[in-house]
């Protein structure tokens, strides 16, 4: 029983501190023309390198940590008379505080250009984590139990839940033109192993302080109702005492499920074109050799208070042995070898753009995420200048997190036939960390070769309808 309640415990503060907002990766999509991972933003997207490649080690990495209610400069407020403002830090705080992990190493990457039509094979392992804590509890925190913020001396839980995953997909894409070159589509087919799993859907617990307006902590009630704790993969196998290393490489590569992402562009004329994608529409499979379920039961505790003699003679204090023995009798209810499945959390991309000039565009793209019913949206608007396959430039103005000031950046530069890439979608959280919510970078290196914009150039001199060669030479 103790063992697990410290495993729940370990969980909850794993996942807590490191990780529930989604953060878009925006600034990839105003790169397509140039950087090779944004395909996986959207399959019908085709770069104009000819042949492009990424190494372990090389292709790069996305780190993503993003929360919505605070940041360093108002955690270190002051009022004035020199005290942490915390009542400033409470106003800030909103119904649903969220807070979120999404990182991606990207391990392999290969992607091949032809005339109307661009496929690409990819591997990447992503983790993602989201927590959202009800408000009540930071004013728990802060102003404890007894305080009028708390209305009717009620701490309300039933909104916290988290989740945390980690899994590698190894997709293959395949995006073309049709409509005589007016609209592409793409589709990527993913196959993606389970290396981790942890959930709790909602932990629903209230605590109650009785009393009245003048003073309020007559009693104490807590009532915990029944919740559930799931975990697969590598946590599972922690939960069933699976401590081997034998047990631990099984337990990360034995779960599969599938992954589908769609895509599509349209010219709607040779200034504005329109492009959507709808990803991570898939599933994971949890062996149930890993799997393990803790379903917490309901109950309550009400505490009345202390005998203040026993307490200045040190004597054993009844009321923390009563609560003691009220958790130690739990009858903590454990499942194990039942699988189950865990879908991925889907995202649409929609937007349009508009070529200012040749090398110049200007694009607004709406980015939308559901999860646990809630939908978090965010909207960006970005301008992109690019020269050919050599340099190419991106900046971005996100409304996201509640906030409208989001501002990204990212360069792809070609130096033959290394491209290296810099981007961020939160340029503000690097330049002053301190006023920053997000941490947000992305860095990478991949292998260029070729301009297949103009082998088209070349082809279109000789025939209105189609290209029969190709300059196959580096640029």
């Amino acid at each position: 029983m103790k063992r697990n309640l410290q495993y729940i415990i370990l969980i909850v503060l794993l996942i807590t501190s490191g990780s529930v907002f989604a953060q878009s990766d925006m600034i990839s999509y105003g790169l397509n023309k140039t950087l090779p991972q944004a395909n996986n933003l959207n399959p019908a997207v085709l770069p104009d390198y000819k042949f492009s490649f990424g190494l372990p080690g090389l292709s790069g990495f996305h780190l993503n940590l993003g929360q919505n209610f605070t940041n360093l400069d108002l955690l270190t407020s002051t009022d004035a008379e020199g005290n942490i403002d915390t009542e400033r830090i409470l106003n800030r705080l909103r119904r649903n505080n969220r807070i979120s992990v999404n990182n991606t190493v990207n391990v392999l990457h290969l992607g091949i250009r032809g005339l109307a039509s661009y496929t690409a094979f990819s591997i990447n392992t992503r983790a993602i984590s989201r927590v959202s804590i009800p408000e009540e509890f930071f004013q728990f925190a802060v102003l404890g139990n007894a305080s009028d913020q708390l209305e009717d001396g009620l701490l309300d839980l039933n909104r916290f839940n988290t989740k945390i995953v980690g899994f590698t997909e190894i997709g293959i894409s395949h995006g073309r033109e049709i409509l005589a070159g007016k609209m592409t589509v793409g589709a990527r087919l993913k196959l993606l192993l389970g290396h981790a799993y942890a959930d709790i859907n909602s932990f629903d617990a209230q605590l109650q302080t009785y009393g009245n307006e003048e003073f309020r902590g007559d009693s104490i009630s807590m009532n915990i109702n029944e919740f559930d704790i799931r975990t697969a993969g590598v946590a599972g196998a922690l939960f069933n005492d699976q401590s081997t290393s034998e047990d631990i490489r099984s337990s990360a590569l034995s779960n599969r499920g599938f992954g589908l992402d769609l895509g599509a562009t349209y010219e709607f004329n040779e200034k504005i074109n329109f492009f959507a994608s709808l990803n991570d529409l898939g599933f994971i499979r949890w062996n149930d050799s890993y799997t393990n379920q803790q379903t917490v039961p309901a109950f309550n505790y009400r505490f009345s208070g202390v005998d203040v003699v026993d307490l200045i003679n040190g004597n054993s204090i009844s009321v923390v042995d009563d609560f003691d023995s009220v958790v130690n009798d739990l009858e903590i209810a454990e499942t194990t070898g039942e699988a189950f499945s865990t879908s991925l959390t889907g995202r649409l991309y929609a937007g349009a753009s508009y070529e200012i000039t040749r090398r110049q565009t200007a694009s607004a793209i709406l980015y939308s995420e559901l999860y646990r019913g809630a939908l978090i949206p965010a909207l960006t608007a970005m301008y992109n200048f690019q020269a050919g396959t050599f340099f190419n430039f991106a900046f971005s103005a996100t409304a996201m997190n509640g906030r409208i000031n989001n501002f990204g950046t990212g360069i792809t530069l070609n130096l033959i036939p290394f491209q290296v890439v810099l981007a961020t979608n939160d340029l503000a959280s690097i330049i002053n960390p301190v006023k920053g919510r997000v941490v947000d970078f992305r860095f990478g290196i991949n292998h260029t070769f070729g301009n297949v914009s103009k082998g088209k150039s070349k082809g279109k001199k000789n025939s209105k309808d189609t290209i029969e060669t190709i300059d196959l030479g580096i640029d």
